[in-house]
């Protein structure tokens, strides 16, 4: 007989008067990785705060080993024994692994720490699983995979019963993830339970041995593994994202816009790809190692070490680079919405902040505004008077992101993992803000570690490898790729 390790039973939290969990109903068994698939964001974090922390709930229970830990009332967290384990890695940058597995836990005598013998302590785990991390690393200077071991092993160490991923799918490779997959499988078998979380149901689908699938809070429906197939989830919401066709562009020349020859950096070994015009192209970087690289080459920050950037046919220096607006490039970074956006200034004024770049100009005249007003009223509505832009909804403030990049006209524009946290609902959302770049003639790179997303916008992609150029397909060879991106 199974073992359950969590149960919720109806559970309802209400904040603000806003339903944040809906009557959700969960059980999770010991030696078991359960999936939760989130169709949209919205109940996702409560899930999280709830069976960590025992938040106080308005209906149903919550039982943890089959105690009753949350019945109306706010009872401590320490009776659950849950870690969780995301993309914001919670370790401490500025100690060593071994200080942040052992000396952080609750639990620890404190009144003796020798390094060594905390390092020989860290080797029986990582020995057992085939791991090869020193103790003595500072955490600063890891991969964000190897921060994830490290918070696996923690919590492992430290005896949780529940150990939750979160959406980590965005910060670790293709590769990366592969093997993180086998150490849940590992641990799993030990005896440990873990609640999978992520956007994809093909990523669960791989690593989970049942599926619970969310949307506004309520479990929609628990699939067990024979279930595992797309055409179980299509009532629930494949068939609304079917229509999102990809733009194909009418200009098929090879006008190359983009060129690396050789090009060398830290990371960066001897890279050489050509990119055309009006395409959109993923730059799938295997091992989550370059993509930082190629976004500072392109704004200014990085210089290289050796080798020749085009833009067009003319060469792309790092003093052009810091003028990159003005040369024709664009950036949309990771997580835009805290990066890009200007939350002390309008609507009308974040849209053409890029514009005073453009043109070298001091401030924008009253002309060219009502310009810009006259030509997105019809596209934005009456939003576009927002002056507190932080009243909007999200998908609004992507609009106001890739209409910012539009209205600039750039030649080419960089996408830094434009897909990563993005629900369901989200991404079909961004894969027509990018179609629509590529209707008006603008190349789009996507850089990504992730490409099931960016296939379905894609023309071309480029596959990045120990720092250098692997190999190309074009979209009528996507069908090679399964949908972590792992060449079948």
């Amino acid at each position: 007989m199974k073992t359950e390790i969590l149960r919720l039973e109806r559970v309802t939290t209400i904040q603000d008067e806003v339903t944040l969990l809906d009557n959700l109903s969960l059980h999770i068994f010991q030696c078991e990785i359960m999936g939760l698939v989130c169709v949209n964001a919205n109940g996702k974090e409560s899930l999280i705060q709830l069976i960590s922390q025992n938040l106080p709930i308005h209906y149903g229970r919550v039982y943890f080993n089959e105690v009753l830990v949350n019945n109306y009332q706010h009872s401590p967290f320490t009776m659950n024994k849950v870690a969780v384990i995301e993309q914001k890695s919670k370790l401490i940058e500025d100690l060593s692994v071994a200080d942040n597995v052992f000396v952080l836990r609750r639990g620890f005598k404190k009144y003796f720490i020798n390094p060594r013998v905390l390092n020989e302590q860290l080797q029986l785990f990582t020995k057992e699983v085939g791991l090869n991390i020193d103790g003595n690393d500072l955490i600063a200077n890891l991969s964000p995979y190897e921060k994830c071991i490290v918070e696996l092993l923690r919590a492992v160490i430290m005896g949780a019963k529940l150990i939750v991923i979160r959406d980590i799918s965005n910060c670790v490779s293709a590769a990366d993830l592969a093997k993180f997959h086998n150490l849940l499988r590992y641990y799993c078998k030990k005896g440990f339970s873990f609640l999978y979380i992520c956007n994809h149901h093909e990523e669960a689908f791989k690593i989970c041995n049942r599926v619970s699938l969310m949307r506004d809070g309520k479990i929609l429906r628990v699939f067990d593994q024979d279930e595992f197939q797309n055409d179980s989830l299509v009532p629930y919401y494949i068939r609304e994202f079917a229509d999102v066709a990809k733009v194909m562009n009418g200009c098929r020349s090879r006008e190359e816009i983009l060129t690396f020859r050789n090009v060398c950096t830290e990371n960066l070994n001897h890279m050489t790809f050509s990119v055309a015009k009006g395409e959109c192209t993923v730059l799938f970087d295997v091992d989550n190692t370059v993509l930082l690289d190629m976004m500072r080459l392109m704004n200014g920050e990085l210089r290289q070490d050796s080798g020749t950037i085009l833009l067009g046919d003319a060469v792309y220096s790092r003093k052009q680079a810091r003028h990159a607006v003005g040369n024709g490039v664009a950036f949309v970074g990771e997580d835009p919405i805290h990066t890009m956006l200007f939350k002390e200034m309008s609507y009308i004024n974040n849209l053409c902040i890029l514009l005073d770049k453009k043109q070298n100009a001091v401030r924008l005249n009253s002309k060219i505004i009502k310009s810009v007003i006259r030509e997105y009223e019809p596209i934005v509505g009456t939003e576009i008077y927002e002056t507190n832009i932080m009243n909007l909804k999200l998908q609004s403030l992507y609009d106001l992101i890739y209409y910012r990049i539009e209205l600039c006209r750039p030649k080419i524009v960089f996408c830094l993992q434009p897909f990563a946290g993005a629900d369901m609902y989200l991404r079909r959302h961004l894969i027509e803000l990018i179609n629509k770049l590529k209707k008006k003639g603008i190349t789009v790179i996507l850089l990504s570690v992730n490409i099931a997303d960016s296939l379905v916008v894609a023309d071309k992609l480029i596959l990045l490898e120990k720092g250098r150029f692997s190999n190309e397909y074009i979209s009528s060879e996507f069908n090679v790729f399964s949908s972590e991106g792992i060449i079948i």
